[in-house]
């Protein structure tokens, strides 16, 4: 029995290794090409210019999650606390690129992040940063229903049990190279926050008419015909000798 567990958490710690050192190749590579480019972090903008609301997503901070996880849930919103400071307020000039990572910028332990839910390998595991995909993904809904050019988006390939899927807002981000970007065709102003219960992100145009019949949600579902449900986390599986099973749960 030993042997074979073993055998099973040395192929846990072979699959970490090659993880890590993907995102370290793909990490590099994206900080190169975007070296080329004219990418640049938006500025904030006063809202008496921008009047009119064209877009808005409300979603809730908390799920039905086991209340084991409940530590991860409340570092989730601390982190998209974080990450919509970065955001709030900030105007996306006619033509210019909205990248969430140049906008909210690494999500590390130093910047204040804390431990929250992320997925990974088939798993729902404690990580810096972890959640902000919720914001993500609610940027990409208001981006498209304001009519905004969505040019780069990724979808998830499992999520939680606990969180439902909507083809039009599943938008998984990872820094710095799996990211959410889009453009506009006029000059928009994003804001984003949290309330006690929901996190909220609007759209605000200078007229009623920068808002456009949005785009068709059919874009986003081809590549989740698969999407897996995660029944399994390190706060509930009880697999504490997996490799991914981090030592301060112990």
């Amino acid at each position: 029995m030993k042997t074979a567990q073993s055998s099973s958490n040395s192929q846990s710690m072979a699959a970490i290794g090659s993880f890590y050192a993907r995102a370290k190749y793909f990490q590099l590579r994206r900080l190169v090409r975007d070296g080329l480019r004219s990418l640049t972090k938006l500025t904030i903008g006063e809202s008496d210019g921008f009047p009119h609301l064209l877009a808005e997503s409300v979603t809730p901070l908390f799920t039905d999650a086991d209340p084991r996880e409940r530590p991860l849930m409340l570092g989730k919103n601390e982190n998209l606390r974080l990450a919509c400071d970065s955001i709030n307020g900030c105007v996306l000039n006619s033509g210019q690129i909205f990248s969430f990572w140049k906008q909210v910028g690494p999500p590390w332990r130093s910047r204040g992040f804390v431990m929250g839910r992320e997925v990974r390998e088939g798993c729902v595991v404690p990580s810096i940063g972890g959640g902000i995909c919720q914001l993500s993904g609610s940027l990409l809904e208001v981006a498209s229903l304001a009519g905004l050019e969505v040019i780069e988006r990724h979808g998830h390939t499992a999520l939680p049990a606990d969180v439902p899927h909507h083809p039009g807002r599943d938008a998984t981000v990872f820094w710095n190279y799996v990211d959410l970007r889009f453009k506009a065709r006029v000059s928009v102003r994003l804001e984003c926050f949290l309330t006690a219960e929901q996190l909220i992100v609007r759209v605000f145009g200078r007229t009623t008419a920068d808002r456009s019949a949005g785009l068709p949600m059919a874009q986003f579902t081809e590549s989740e015909r698969n999407l897996r449900s995660l029944q399994k986390s390190c706060y509930t599986c009880g697999e504490t000798s997996c490799a991914r099973h981090p030592a301060e749960l112990e």
